[in-house]
């Protein structure tokens, strides 16, 4: 299975994007002063929107936080949420159960709707009776909030969505 963490900067050098940069890592020092951030990379198919992201993922990592990478499927067949999975996932396997039920805290029988590998690591989850569908989805768009907020509080998260079109 792949590993869904942003792939480390190439070994080529990363030039003509200075200014970009500076207002990444800008919006990056904000951020983790308090001030959380929306930042979107736009523009035409490989400009490096991609790489820039990679960059500031490499960057805030140097700086003590933490990475979260999905990415957008553009083929039919991508599971619903498939940006959000893959990142969280990967955290499940890395951290430890008890920093996950209470970051997770009781959005995590919502979350294992999307991400059933957590029902492995936390298997005391009790499955909801199924209710009206955008309630179900409302719970799991606030528990996924929950959840990032939460994760944040230990130690700054970047959140990466590749190929959001």
């Amino acid at each position: 299975m792949a590993d869904y963490r942003p792939l480390q900067p190439t070994a080529s050098a990363f030039v003509g994007r200075d200014r970009e940069m500076a207002e990444l890592r800008a919006a990056f020092v904000e951020a983790i002063s308090g001030h959380g951030r929306l930042v979107m990379l736009a523009g035409e198919p490989g400009i490096g929107k991609t790489r820039t992201a990679r960059e500031l993922c490499s960057y805030a990592e140097q700086h003590g936080a933490q990475a979260f990478w999905g990415w957008c499927y553009e083929q039919e067949g991508a599971p619903p949420y498939w940006p959000f999975v893959q990142p969280i996932r990967n955290y499940i396997d890395k951290v430890d159960t008890d920093q996950l039920e209470r970051e997770m805290g009781l959005g995590a029988v919502d979350i294992a709707d999307i991400v059933p590998e957590l029902l492995k690591k936390l298997p005391d989850l009790v499955q909801r009776v199924d209710s009206a569908p955008e309630q179900s989805r409302f719970r799991l768009f606030d528990s996924v909030a929950t959840f990032l907020t939460n994760a944040s509080q230990t130690q700054p998260l970047v959140f990466t969505i590749d190929d959001l079109h």
